[in-house]
């Protein structure tokens, strides 16, 4: 087997698998278009392979005409996909010349089997079968040359126009397509019995792997998983390419009688061989090569208990960015904390950026509706490919200024309250997968952190206000009421009530903020981690335990929740965030997530379709969630047996959600306090001990926002209870003032 015939095949196995790897990962145009120019060298490859394996002249022929209709569709494939990448293919000059390119290739497929382009073989150089050009095949040349160059071109000019990654990112797609180009060139010559060797043709490799790599850097996927797999896969062939050479050469110089059963068992080695090769340098490279700088675990347990126990917020900035620069090498830190009267961000933070604590930037709608909504990160190199536009052109020039890299929202309980800022690595390597993966728990982790610490904050300046003015007024009276010393008492002794309660409302906020909800959170994205295999393969019995873990973190991140709702209604906080939603799909979705709980319960939960079509109306969704989350929750926790049915009631004006359980029931007068705060029905701790007394009065504070009405029903004891929600369809908020 000659040289040739051994790179082709490494050029065929390398195409090959590139392809398949690009088109499992993302299936985009720009994805697409790729595994095609993968697939067109592959095939090219395997003719060129084939034929160079050959033992007569029909036989090179045939595979010689296979190779030449396929080596046209590598330049069309290639300009597509230029297109594509450089967002150019929406044109219609470019459009049109897909069309001339693809009916190029479609001509050169009508007349491959004719004599036109492979006119037959001779004898030139070293080669037993090499072709001879058709009268027509200076035509496919001119095609071929010139959608490559046209690409090139392209590459060029968006390189020379780009900066900072994308820059990088073009300059690998150049040097492999020249790599590529040059390398494939060197077989046209001997076509021509100009006296070349095609000694560039397995140069087509590193083309394919250039613009795979500069695309896997464009985050079409996980860059360490392909490099990974690639090197292992490129390293494995090349161990098996030295060992055939090896008995190639020893089995021509000792065994040449016995060359054919030489060749035979080089090739059956190399099958059996290839597998546990692979598998040797798959685990090499990930003991050694392709490991983090970090390791993700320890960094997210690390981050979570060092934020859950520091209350100042200076302290927490220093921290996050202590360590973003020692585990992710970022350049530059900042914190900005939003502002949703008008729409801003402020700059409370800032490490390395070219800006000032305290500056003011306004938000962007785009990027809002695109990214924070969804609480996706904003990735500045992705903006500017993907999203540029007059609405994004002045954000996307004052990220590139200020040198940010990233923007990642901070939110709790679904609200912003604000956005971690980072630069580009040191490295100037990318972000990968692994790497946003890892921010998004690290930012939700610091959300909640950031907000306990401003509310402990609020919490020590109220105090200080309190009794300064608790101190006025105390002693105002006890110097106009000297002589009262029963008025005196009563003073004292309600100064007295007023620092208990001050010092219980500061001991509350500290330890359901602080204590609880952090750690919560934290063991809710540890779990997740663990049920999606980051940690391993995990096994049915201790799925089955994780998601009864699962279940009680919910109810306890729900109690922590009640009583935060609490402390923001006293507090004035409690906003609302009034859109038209379905409010169908929202009850069938709680019903839903509910399922698995009432099934452990041994209960049937069942929900009811509305007669008719509800149009989306105005309400907070987030708020209504919760109301009717907690009402189906508080149906299964006191209902021992029997069901639960949820329903929509339609009619003109209004709507109604109804919850019906067939358990506990209450008095009479019992639905007259329910929505108390602080009460409880009689007798229900025998049946829940987790219950506070607030669920009910949270979800009242919230109807009564809608201006609707929340009633509770029962025939009795033992009969089973029936909460109403009544929302208006044509309910107006009060506008902000």
């Amino acid at each position: 087997m000659s040289f040739f015939a051994i790179s082709a095949l490494i050029n065929t196995m390398t195409s090959f698998f590139l392809g398949l790897l690009v088109f499992s990962k993302k299936k985009t145009l720009a994805g697409i278009s790729l595994t095609f120019l993968c697939l067109a060298v592959a095939l090219w490859s395997l003719g060129y392979f084939i034929w160079q394996i050959s033992g007569s002249a029909d036989s090179s022929i045939f595979w010689l005409k296979f190779l030449t209709l396929f080596s046209i569709f590598i330049p069309v494939n290639f300009f597509i996909f230029s297109s594509i990448f450089l967002s150019l293919h929406k044109k219609p000059i470019y459009r049109i010349f897909m069309y001339i390119g693809l009916g190029a290739a479609l001509a050169v497929v009508a007349v491959t089997s004719s004599d036109y382009l492979v006119q037959g073989v001779e004898r030139r150089l070293s080669f037993e079968f090499w072709p001879i050009a058709g009268k027509w095949y200076w035509l496919m040349l001119v095609a071929f040359f010139s959608y490559f160059t046209t690409s090139l071109l392209l590459f060029f000019r968006a390189y020379r126009k780009s900066s900072g990654i994308l820059k990088d990112q073009l300059g690998f797609i150049l040097v492999g397509t020249g790599l590529g180009f040059l390398g494939g060139a060197t077989n046209f010559p001997l076509w021509y019995d100009v006296p070349v060797y095609p000694v560039g043709n397995f140069l087509a490799s590193f083309y394919v792997i250039f613009i795979t790599y500069a695309v896997i850097r464009h985050r079409l996927f996980n860059i360490k998983l392909v490099l990974r797999q690639s090197s292992v896969y490129i390293l494995s062939l090349g161990v098996i390419f030295a060992m055939t050479s090896v008995i190639k050469v020893l089995g021509s110089r000792f065994l040449s009688e016995f060359i054919f059963w030489v060749d035979l068992t080089a090739i059956f080695l190399a099958v059996a061989i290839f597998p546990y090769l692979k598998n040797r340098f798959l685990k090499l490279a990930n003991e050694y090569f392709f490991t983090s700088l970090y390791d993700s675990g320890k960094l997210i347990l690390k981050t979570s208990n060092e934020l859950k126990t520091v209350l100042n917020i200076d302290k927490v900035y220093d921290f996050l960015y202590a360590t973003f620069s020692k585990n992710f090498h970022a350049k530059a830190f900042g914190v900005l904390t939003f502002n949703e009267e008008d729409k801003t961000y402020e700059l409370q933070y800032n490490q390395g950026f070219k800006a000032q604590k305290g500056d003011v930037f306004d938000s962007n709608p785009v990027v809002e509706e695109k990214f924070i909504k969804r609480n996706q990160i904003v990735i500045t190199e992705e903006l500017k490919s993907l999203h540029y536009s007059e609405k994004t052109k002045d954000l996307i020039q004052l990220l590139e200024r200020l040198g940010v890299e990233l923007l990642i929202p901070l939110k709790v309980k679904g609200n912003l309250i604000g956005l971690l800022a980072m630069g580009s690595k040191e490295t100037g390597e990318a972000y990968n997968d692994e790497d946003l993966q890892v921010l998004e728990i690290i930012a939700a982790q610091a959300a909640v952190a950031i907000e306990n610490a401003g509310l402990y904050s609020e919490v020590k300046k109220f105090n200080v206000r309190l009794r300064r003015e608790v101190k006025k007024a105390t002693s105002d009276v006890k110097d106009a009421n000297a002589s009262l010393t029963s008025t005196n008492k009563k003073l004292t002794e309600a100064y007295d009530k007023l620092k208990q309660l001050d010092s219980a409302k500061n001991e509350f906020i500290s330890i359901a903020s602080h204590q609880l909800r952090t750690p919560l959170t934290s063991i809710k994205g540890f779990i997740s981690l663990i049920r999606d295999g980051d940690y391993g393969k995990v096994s049915r019995g201790v799925d089955t335990a994780l998601k009864k873990i699962f279940i009680s973190n919910e109810r306890l991140i729900k109690l922590v929740n009640d009583l935060l709702s609490l402390s923001r209604i006293e507090s004035g906080k409690f906003t609302f965030n009034f859109e038209k939603n379905d409010i169908v799909g929202m009850v069938k979705n709680i019903v839903d997530n509910f399922e698995l709980e009432a099934e452990d319960r041994g209960l049937k939960i069942l929900f009811k379709k509305p007669e008719g079509k509800i149009n989306p109306f105005v309400f907070d969704r987030d708020k209504m969630y919760e109301v009717v989350s907690n009402l189906v929750d508080n149906a299964i926790k006191y209902t021992p047996k029997g069901e639960i049915k949820v329903s929509l009631e339609n009619s003109a004006k209004k709507i109604r959600v109804v919850v019906e359980d067939s358990g506990k029931g209450m008095e009479k007068d019992e639905s007259q306090y329910v929505f108390e705060k602080f009460r409880r029905g009689v007798g229900s701790s025998n049946l829940n001990t987790e219950g506070t007394g607030l669920g009910l009065y949270v979800c009242k504070k919230i109807v009564d926002a809608h201006k609707g009405k929340i009633i509770a029903e029962s025939e009795g004891p033992g009969k089973g209870s029936r909460f109403i929600v009544e929302l208006k369809k044509d309910f107006k908020p009060a506008s902000k003032k």
